[in-house]
């Protein structure tokens, strides 16, 4: 058979497909209000913070037409989850709010949608909000060369409320319509083939992945592959969940099978291939990094866990270019998955600290932490862990004390002679760190505040002067000093 011929028969075989829609704009815009309306659902009460934090694929139907939605980020974060989702789209819904006009990423959007020439419906929305004003939008749109249709362009757009659902089934309609004019169409008898968005690795299940299937029908039994990874479909399930024995374009697709975890981003092949003659690099994970001292700045250690490949990515992203001062964070390690004793060990051994985000410790991880006092920070919204870091980075931006005394009892005090402010206080405690010694002046803290300073005059160790204590033993002091000290506060010298 010709080229020619083959052609035509691939032309003949096309058969309509349903389009895919990626909802973009700047944080707090309404994406996920719109997209949850449209779904009759509501998922922003369960996201945490109410912000949309990894890729979500879901499909309606409308005018009994489908349509599959991905919800993106909105934040500035996530700005590769965006150019991820757009790349994926057939159509983007740009949403704008009518009472906050342009903002950074809903710029940042703009240009994603014009380098990846995803064709996109403006939807102008809150406009039930007091305050919205739908002609500033418009004109906004046009300072940074969106031009609406009746405005020098043929870009259409609808205003709506995702609150109440104004305008939202006409937002629909152009949807529809816009999709008609890309005459979007799969071939059948093709092998599968889609993008990876999501993938992760379940204690329970595996390693799930989350795709889009753009050409051909994925089966359960397939083999699939993408660049970095590969495997045999052992269940497939639609994006409610569902298992099923296939799924055509354009629905989203649960898959269990694949071998190793797949890149997010790649594209996917499944069917009737030969593993053998795909090219499989091996993509090295990273376990750890060596520690090099002899450089002009501090570090941070950190070691990285998250629930998806794209959640880590992003965290990854943020965390390398956090810093202060003379202070830099270095990534040891990035894993997805629990928190595990192997990953406390190695926070031991670099001296780091555990930034985990959407995942928990497990027990051997959680006991092996408290003994070895690991410092562990987890949350579910990523913005929490990005302020912890830089929490944490000036933290060690301060001058670290050479020693440090806790005061545990007070045993007696008593005003100083005539002439001299101040008391004369024996206290007892125990040597935190460092080493301490007799007439060395210490300064005073009380809720981690420095509150004045004074002088170890004698040191008493099991009763017996002494002329210094070390770390771990515990002692009395006495102690004078203009400020009387208190239970729980901390000696400490520079």
């Amino acid at each position: 058979m010709s080229k020619i011929e083959n052609s035509k028969l691939k032309i003949e075989n096309l058969t309509p497909r349903s389009p895919i829609v990626v909802i973009m704009g700047h944080v707090d815009h309404g994406k996920t209000t719109l997209l949850d309306y449209i779904r009759k659902t509501n998922i922003v009460a369960k996201e945490a913070g109410g912000i949309t934090q990894s890729i979500g694929a879901y499909e309606i139907k409308h005018n009994e037409k489908k349509i599959t939605f991905i919800d993106t980020p909105g934040h500035e974060a996530f700005s590769k989850m965006r150019a991820r989702g757009a790349n994926v789209a057939d159509l983007a819904i740009l949403v704008v709010a009518a009472d906050d006009g342009i903002k950074p990423q809903t710029k940042e959007s703009i240009e994603i949608l014009n380098s990846s020439k995803t064709p996109f419906i403006v939807a102008i929305n809150k406009i039930d909000k007091p305050g919205a004003d739908i002609e500033k939008a418009k004109n906004d749109l046009m300072a940074n060369n969106v031009f609406l249709e009746g405005y020098g362009s043929n870009i259409s757009w609808q205003a709506i409320s995702a609150k109440n659902g104004q305008g939202v089934n006409e937002l629909l309609d152009l949807i529809l319509l816009a999709a008609e004019m890309e005459n979007l169409t799969y071939e059948p008898k093709a092998n599968a083939s889609g993008v990876i968005i999501e993938a992760k690795a379940d204690s329970r299940r595996g390693i799930v992945v989350s795709a889009i299937v753009k050409n051909g029908i994925l089966k359960t039994g397939s083999r699939i592959a993408t660049k970095s990874a590969c495997g045999k479909i052992k269940i497939l399930e639609d994006f409610l969940g569902k298992k099923t024995d296939e799924l055509s374009p354009s629905g989203p697709a649960m898959i269990l099978g694949f071998e190793t975890l797949p890149q997010i981003g790649e594209e996917f092949i499944a069917g009737n291939i030969d593993l053998a003659e795909i090219q499989i690099p091996q993509i090295e994970k990273i376990k750890s990094q060596p520690i090099i001292e002899a450089e002009n700045f501090r570090k941070l250690n950190l070691i990285l866990k998250s629930d998806v490949s794209g959640s880590l990515e992003i965290l990854s992203e943020i965390a390398k270019n956090i810093s202060f001062e003379d202070i830099k964070t270095r990534i040891i390690s990035e894993s997805i998955g629990e928190i595990t004793d192997g990953d406390v060990k190695n926070a031991d051994s670099s001296k780091s600290i555990i930034i985990a985000f959407k995942t928990k410790q497990n027990k051997i991880a959680e006991s092996a932490a408290k003994i070895s006092n690991i410092k562990i920070i987890s949350s579910e919204i990523i913005y929490e862990l990005v302020e912890a870091i830089k929490d944490e980075i000036k933290l060690l931006a301060k001058p670290v004390p050479q020693g440090i005394f806790e005061t545990i009892k007070i045993f007696s005090s008593k005003s100083l002679p005539a002439g001299r402010q101040g008391e004369e206080q024996l206290i007892g405690g125990r040597v935190v760190s460092g080493v301490f010694k007799n007439n060395q002046r210490l300064k005073i803290l009380r809720a981690e505040k420095e509150i004045g300073n004074g002088k170890i005059t004698n040191i008493k160790k099991h009763k017996q002067d002494a002329n210094q204590v070390s770390s771990g033993e515990e002692c009395g002091f006495m102690f004078e000093s203009e400020i009387k000290i208190n239970e729980g506060d901390k000696l400490i010298w520079m």
